[in-house]
C-alpha cells in the first residue's frame, strides 16, 4: 500500500491541469473509481477518471476541446495535450430496470452521493491532491485487509448492475482478494440475472479474469454457481460447476493471451462434462472429448455466439485443433522436424492462417497441454521450438519469407544435379524433406545451406 502522500508522481500533470481549472472555476473535482483504488496500491493507473461538481455544460465551458461522450450520464471527455479525460458529474441514480443501467440519474453537488453508488468499496474512495483521500466506506482498510465488499447491500448492488457479479470474480483475481461471505451468496441469489447482459460484456470480464495473477481465488466462487451460469451462456454448456471452477483455478495465469480466454474457458466447460472426471486428467479425457466432428464447426460458434472476430475465432479454433492432433502422440517424445513441419502446413491450409498465424496457433495449442501436463517433457520441447521461431521472426522483422510449398525452397530439382540424387526416383520426396526442415528453420532456406543438407547422406536416413 501507497499513501496518499507518495502518490503525486504517479499521476501526471495534464490531470493535476484538469483538476486545477475545475478548481478554479469554483468546482470540486476529484480523482475517483479504479485509479485510487490502483493508486492506494502503488500501481501506475491506466486512465484517470474525474468527478466534479460541474454539470456537462459547464465542464464544456471551462475546456477549449471537449467531447460530448455521455451527457445523459453527465460525462464529457477532455482533451488536454492530446490526452483524453473522463470527466463525470457528481450523480445519483434511480432504479435499475433491467439489471444493468439505471433508468434515470440526478446530477449532485454532494461527493458521497457519488461514491455511494458505486459498486464495491476499494472503487469507492476519492482523491484529491491537495485535500487528500476520501473514504467514506473504508475502501483503504479494506485494500489492506484483501477483502471485496459492496457499498450497501449486495443483493442490492447485484440486483441494480448484472455486471457487477463479474466484477466481483474479476477483481478478486486481479487484486488478490477475499469476497465476503455475504457477497457471495448474493451472487448464487442473483446468478441468473447474468443472462440478461451482452455477450459483449460477459467475454471482455472473461478475457480480464483468465489472465490474472491470482487465479485459485476463483475458487471462493466456487458456491455462487455464476460461472456455470457464464457457460451456459456463452457456450450452451450444462456445465457442472465445481468440476469447472476447479479447473479454471489451475489455468488463470497471466501467461495466456486475451483471445485464449473464450477457447480456453470452452474447453474447461466442455471437461467439467465428463463423467467420471478424476482430480488428476489424463490423454483419454481429452481423447474422447476433442475429436475433429466436436471441433467441426468452433470457429462459427466463437465468432458468433461469443462475438469474437473472425480472425480470433478462428485462432482460437486452430489452437484447440493443435491440442487434439498432439494428443495422438506419445507426450514425453518430441515432434521430429518433419512431424513439426507437417503440423505447421496443416494449420496453414486448413485454417488459411498465414505463417505467422500458424505458428503462433502451434504454440497456443501446445501451450494448453504444457499446462494440462506439465510433465510433457515432448510437448514443452516442441513449445520451445515454435517459440524460438517467433522470436527469431521478431528478431529479423520479417526479413525472410516462410516457405509453404516446393516452390518457396532456394533450392529445386536442377540444383540437385551436382548429388547422387540427381536421378533418384524419391527425388520429390527428399526435396520435400528440406521443406520440412525450412519450415522449422526458415533461415535454412538458402542454396548454400540446403546444399550441405543434401551432401549429407545422414540427413536423409540413408
Amino acid at each position: 500500500m501507497l499513501n496518499p502522500a507518495d502518490w503525486m508522481n504517479l499521476v501526471p500533470l495534464h490531470v493535476y491541469d484538469v483538476i486545477d481549472r475545475l478548481d478554479a472555476a469554483g468546482y470540486q473535482a476529484w480523482l475517483v473509481g479504479g485509479c485510487v483504488r490502483d493508486l492506494a496500491l502503488g500501481r501506475t493507473p491506466y486512465d484517470f477518471d474525474i468527478a466534479t461538481s460541474a454539470r456537462p455544460e459547464q465542464v464544456m465551458g471551462i475546456f477549449e476541446q471537449t467531447i460530448a461522450t455521455g451527457l445523459s450520464h453527465g460525462t464529457v471527455t477532455v482533451i488536454i495535450d492530446h490526452h483524453p479525460i473522463e470527466v463525470t458529474t457528481f450523480r445519483s441514480e434511480g432504479h435499475y430496470t433491467d439489471s444493468r443501467r439505471p433508468d434515470f440519474v440526478a446530477f449532485e453537488t454532494d461527493l458521497y452521493l457519488d461514491l455511494s453508488r458505486r459498486d464495491f468499496t476499494i472503487n469507492s474512495m476519492a482523491f484529491h491532491p491537495q485535500k487528500g483521500l476520501m473514504d467514506p466506506f473504508n475502501g483503504w482498510q479494506d485494500l489492506i485487509d484483501h477483502r471485496l465488499r459492496t457499498v450497501g447491500d449486495a443483493t442490492i448492488r447485484f440486483r441494480e448492475d448484472a455486471l457487477r457479479m463479474l466484477r466481483a470474480l474479476r477483481l478478486t483475481l486481479n487484486y488478490d482478494l477475499v469476497p465476503e461471505p455475504h457477497l457471495i451468496k448474493a451472487i448464487a441469489a442473483e446468478r441468473e440475472r447474468a443472462k440478461r447482459l451482452s455477450v459483449e460484456r460477459i467475454t471482455h470480464e472473461l478475457k480480464r479474469m483468465i489472465t490474472s495473477p491470482h487465479g485459485s481465488n476463483v475458487l471462493y466462487f466456487t458456491d455462487s454457481q455464476i460461472l456455470a451460469v457464464i457457460a451456459q451462456i456463452l457456450l450452451g454448456l450444462p456445465a457442472d460447476n465445481q468440476k469447472l471452477t476447479q479447473l479454471l483455478s489451475q489455468w488463470i495465469t497471466p501467461s495466456w493471451h486475451a483471445d485464449q480466454a473464450i477457447p480456453l474457458f470452452y474447453l474447461a466447460a466442455r471437461l467439467s462434462t465428463l463423467e467420471p472426471l478424476d482430480d488428476a486428467l489424463n490423454v483419454s479425457h481429452l481423447r474422447r472429448m476433442l475429436t475433429p466432428k466436436s471441433l467441426k464447426n468452433l470457429a462459427r460458434h466463437f465468432q458468433y455466439d461469443c462475438r469474437m472476430s473472425k480472425l480470433a475465432a478462428r485462432h482460437g479454433h486452430a489452437a484447440l485443433f493443435v491440442t487434439s492432433l498432439r494428443l495422438w502422440q506419445p507426450l514425453d517424445q518430441a515432434y521430429t522436424s518433419l512431424e513439426l513441419a507437417r503440423v505447421l502446413r496443416v494449420l496453414d491450409r486448413k485454417f488459411a492462417l498465414g505463417p505467422d498465424g500458424a505458428r503462433r496457433c502451434l504454440a497456443d495449442g501446445l501451450s494448453i497441454l504444457v499446462k494440462l501436463f506439465p510433465n510433457s517433457q515432448g510437448v514443452m520441447h516442441d513449445l520451445m521450438n515454435v517459440r524460438q521461431q517467433i522470436q527469431l521472426e521478431w528478431d529479423t522483422q520479417g526479413a525472410y519469407e516462410w516457405p509453404i510449398t516446393l516452390k518457396d525452397l532456394a533450392i529445386d530439382g536442377r540444383d540437385l544435379s551436382f548429388s547422387s540424387h540427381a536421378n533418384d526416383h524419391r527425388l520429390g520426396v527428399r526435396l520435400e524433406r528440406l521443406l520440412s526442415l525450412v519450415q522449422v528453420h526458415p533461415t535454412e532456406n538458402s542454396l548454400e545451406s540446403l546444399r550441405k543438407h543434401v551432401l549429407d547422406e545422414d540427413f536423409f536416413g540413408v
